[in-house]
């Protein structure tokens, strides 16, 4: 340069000017060179990706760009020998080469590029790829390096497993064995105990490959697996970490997830991470401005890649049934199969919109052609279809038309209602076939055509048979859209009048016997009840008698005696009346029930039987209860069956707590509730299930039919039993019946309907 000076000198002046103007071109068109230093070597997909894309990045704006690649492979060889070794070897291979800049992949090359520098490349700038904030002040950075660091984050891929698995307990986070992988199983153990997650985390570090892929394939359901780097095991077995990613996303019984971006496509579901091409092109723009001298101060050397976001896998999502209605807004979906016509809709659009119009017009004429004909023939099938269909299921169709009076139905239907074939089905024949009972009923819903209905009636066949029939029917529009006709079906119910009949007939008889028997384990209480009224009146008769065989009776003593008889007598009399109620057999009959009236009489029925049990009642009675409606025997029937089923759960309980209690109070909707409560040991899990199951019992010697013919006799009065845990221990059991003038209302209202 200074011999160059001296011979423009002697040039004149203007074209000295002219030849100063072009140096800074001469300048520009100076090739520089680059070092790439890579931490890993070149199987590791990572490197590749950042330098292939800064690589280019330089090539497109430096087209004659000289770039150097060196793979220091350190994750899996890291020791400060070798490091040395390397760093010499470098300085003899490049000995008489200038780098006007070093680019360092990986936290391992940037620590290299600190350290040994001055060795193979002094003087150059350093733009590196790599590491967290965490690692700057280990670093030690001098001045003169800039560089992007990744955004790691790895308590957001923790949220992205928990927003997809609500179900997770249990954390277990794998890494490698390598300086490397200690690096970033540091930093993200740092991160999981600062953000206070509730989860179990298990750091599963050093181990062998093969003990480790077999351990996972057999985690519990409910873990999830965060895998981080893994350069190496424990037995210094070199391993490539996407390699070690697919083997374990494939063993995995639960879903894996992890926070790099070459993961992706391995089998893991995703995780929250910064692709390498973002950080490729970071780094290469980085490059290009150390490069041009353009590098502003006023930015901070050191840049966050700004390309983090959540990434998913979508074969993973579906292989582990994860919704991607879960996933966080913005989140990047990869591996999407896109269907045919997400691909090709505007083609496949023209394709069938040409061939419909074709298709149509030739269609069109033969359409006309047929459609009468079909349509007969369609019409002839289907009502052969519908009346075999029909008659085979035992069902008779008719259709009635109210402005005429005219009835149609099918043979089957004419012959189940008993007409012959060459008798006219009208209105007034069809009606004369009904029970006269009925007949109101099967009128009115004739007349009422607005809703569909559906009701039983009696039919007297010509034999003098009667059958049950459920008609059902459903208004049909005339043209002006009236409800002028009626269409519907009839079907025999018979069987099942009959079996409803036995059935109840069945029930009295058990609920009979059932008092029968309940009876006779009462038997020594109830002849204990009656004969105290008894010996009663035997000792007033006696003192009675004594007092009239003084010369001077004391008539008031006398008077008080024969009252004292007579009360007794009463008291014996009103016991023999309710076990004659009990005893009797018959028909239910429904009246008003006073419920307080209802306890005292079952109480005074079973005092005697409650004392030889050792068991005290407790009643806690509501006032102003209003009466109910029901079958007084079957109330006390299960009143009883109640208090003794309480007594009997109590027979371990110590004699102190032997306490029933029974309270009523009234519910919002009008219904009157009684509680039962004992201080046994409560409801068994395996029995709640099972209470109210015929045959069911858990007494030595139960028939297992009181709770269920209690329940079916509450149902009758449009009540309830259920069974429960009391917060204060034993169970309690809690009847509702609705109140009378409730009940009245109700069916008030439903036969208005």
């Amino acid at each position: 340069m200074v011999g160059l000076t001296k011979r423009l000198r002697g040039l004149p002046f203007g074209l000295l000017a002219l030849v100063l103007a072009q140096l800074p071109a001469w300048a520009e068109e100076a090739v520089p060179r680059v070092l790439m230093l890579h931490a890993y070597n070149y199987t590791f997909p990572a490197a590749t990706i950042v330098s292939e894309v800064a690589r280019k990045r330089l090539m497109e704006r430096i087209p004659q760009i000289e770039i150097e690649a060196e793979f220091l492979d350190l994750p899996q060889r890291s020791d400060q020998a070798l490091e040395t070794h390397t760093a010499d070897y470098l300085k003899e291979k490049y000995a008489g080469i200038k780098f006007d800049a070093v680019i360092a992949i990986g936290i391992g090359a940037v620590s290299f590029a600190v350290a040994h520098r001055d060795a193979f490349a002094p003087g150059a700038p350093v733009i590196f790829a790599g590491g967290t904030r965490a690692d700057l002040p280990r670093l030690q950075l001098p001045d003169d390096m800039r560089g992007v660091i990744t955004g790691f984050n790895p308590e957001k891929t923790l949220e992205l497993a928990q927003r997809l698995q609500r179900n997770v307990r249990r954390v277990v986070v794998i890494g490698g064995s390598s300086k490397l992988d200690r690096h970033w199983q540091r930093t993200v153990r740092e991160a999981f105990e600062a953000s206070g997650s509730r989860l179990e985390m298990n750091y599963l570090f050093d181990w062998n490959y093969d003990a480790m892929i077999e351990q996972v394939s057999r985690l519990p359901r409910d873990t999830i697996v965060i895998l981080l780097t893994a350069y190496a095991d424990a037995a210094g077995r070199p391993l490539v970490p996407r390699d070690v990613a697919a083997a374990v996303a494939k063993a995995s019984s639960v879903p894996v997830y992890g926070p790099f971006d070459t993961f992706i496509g391995t089998g893991i579901v995703g995780g929250y991470m910064e692709t390498y091409v973002s950080l490729g092109q970071a780094v290469g723009e980085m490059t290009l401005q150390v490069l041009a001298g353009t590098v502003d101060a006023a930015k901070p050397a050191i840049r966050v890649n700004t390309g983090l976001t959540y990434r998913v896998d979508a074969r993973a999502m579906r292989r582990w049934n994860l919704s991607e209605n879960k996933l966080p807004p913005d989140t990047v979906v990869l591996f999407k199969p896109y269907s045919m016509w997400q691909q090709h809709r505007v083609f496949i659009s023209l394709v069938v919109l040409v061939v419909g119009l074709q298709s149509l017009l030739m269609s069109a004429l033969l359409f006309q052609r047929r459609r009468r004909r079909e349509a007969e023939k369609s019409l002839r099938d289907s009502e052969a279809r519908m009346t075999f269909t029909a008659s085979s299921a035992n069902v008779g169709m008719w259709q009635f038309n109210r402005e005429t009076g005219e009835v149609w139905s099918t043979e089957h239907c004419r012959t189940m209602l008993g007409l012959p074939r060459d008798t006219e089905l009208t209105r007034e024949s069809f009606l004369a076939a009904v029970h006269p009972d009925d007949r109101d009923t099967v009128i009115a819903a004739m007349r009422s055509a607005e809703a569909p209905q559906s009701f039983d009636a009696r039919i007297v066949l010509p034999t003098a048979e009667v059958r049950w029939y459920r008609i059902r029917s459903v208004p049909t529009p005339d043209a002006e859209g009236a409800p002028g006709k009626l269409a519907g079906i009839i079907v025999d119910i018979t069987g099942q009048k009959v079996a409803e009949a036995d059935a109840a007939l069945q029930r009295q008889q058990v609920m009979h016997l059932m008092r029968v028997s309940m009876l006779g384990e009462l038997s020594g209480a109830i002849a204990h009840e009656v004969n105290q009224p008894l010996t009663a009146i035997m000792s007033n008769a006696q003192a009675a008698l004594h007092l009239l065989k003084q010369s001077s009776p004391d008539l008031p003593e006398v008077r008080e005696a024969l009252k004292d008889i007579v009360t007794e007598d009463s008291r014996a009399g009103e016991v023999i009346q309710r076990l004659r109620m009990l005893m009797k057999k018959g028909e239910s009959h429904f009246q008003s029930v006073d419920i307080h009236e209802l306890v005292r009489s079952t109480a005074n029925l079973l005092h005697s039987e409650l004392i030889a049990r050792d068991v005290r009642l407790h009643t806690s009675l509501a006032t102003g209860l209003p009466e109910v409606f029901g079958d007084l025997v079957q109330l006390q029937q299960v009143l009883i069956n109640l208090i003794v089923n309480a007594s009997d759960a109590m027979a371990s309980t110590l004699p102190f707590r032997r306490v029933v209690s029974i309270s009523t109070n009234m519910l919002p909707s009008g219904a009157v509730e009684m509680r039962i409560k004992d201080n046994g040991t409560g409801l068994r899990p395996a029995d709640r299930g099972k209470l109210f199951e015929p045959f069911y019992t858990t007494k030595p010697h139960g028939l297992g039919l009181g709770l269920s013919i209690c329940a079916t006799i509450l149902q009758a009065h449009h009540g309830e039993l259920t069974l429960a845990d009391d917060e204060l221990g034993g169970a309690v059991a809690i009847l509702t019946l609705p109140a009378r003038q409730v009940l009245l209302t109700d069916e008030a209202l439903f036969a208005a309907k």
